[in-house]
């Protein structure tokens, strides 16, 4: 049975490359929007900050972090700065997300600035947008978009990871994560 399930798996990915492909077109958003993560939840779960590290989720049931809020961000060059949108929370104008981008580890996205260390493993360039994709580009032009989330203690919150490991880990969701113009 499983012989047979390999041989039309493999019968299958063999027609796809085959099949004519369709081109996704580079582009960055214009303006300011969001970053959503789908295939977690029902919904697409928007991302936010908390203390330094990316959330996604009701930022209002996130009750652990000093400083939380909700963000909206702008790509500028291949970075993407980030705005506080919550009433109150004003994050420094150079704030930019990071990921770290080390082989065989699973890290921790966060943001810079605002009083907080960053990793020294902090990259904040190379984001890439391909339609409406969040993808991150290598030096030898690889693209990556290994986003993970992990679930929290509060319910309906995930903690956003980048997965460089090719680990196959228990708990850690495989989200889509997207632009949503605001």
């Amino acid at each position: 049975m499983k012989l047979t399930q390999f041989t039309s798996a493999l019968a299958l990915a063999s027609s796809a490359v085959a099949a004519p492909s369709i081109a996704i077109e580079k582009r960055n958003p214009s303006g300011s929007f969001e970053l959503v993560a789908y295939g977690v939840a029902d919904d697409a779960i928007r991302m936010f900050y908390s203390d330094g590290l990316a959330y996604a989720g009701d930022s209002s049931l996130w009750t652990l972090g000093n400083v939380t809020t909700d963000v909206t961000f702008v790509i500028t060059d291949t970075e993407l700065v980030t705005t506080a949108t919550t009433s109150g929370i004003t994050l420094d104008s150079d704030t930019l997300l990071y990921i770290q981008p080390i082989a065989d580890e699973i890290l921790p996205v966060g943001f810079t600035g605002n009083g907080i260390d960053s990793p020294s493993a902090a990259v904040t360039d190379d984001f890439i947008f391909y339609g409406s994709y969040l993808a991150w580009e290598e030096s030898d032009g690889t693209l990556s978009d290994v986003f993970r989330l992990k679930e929290t203690n509060v319910s309906g919150v995930y903690q956003f990871y980048w997965d460089m490991s090719s680990l196959d880990l228990s708990g850690y969701y495989l989200p889509t994560v997207k632009d949503k113009l605001v």
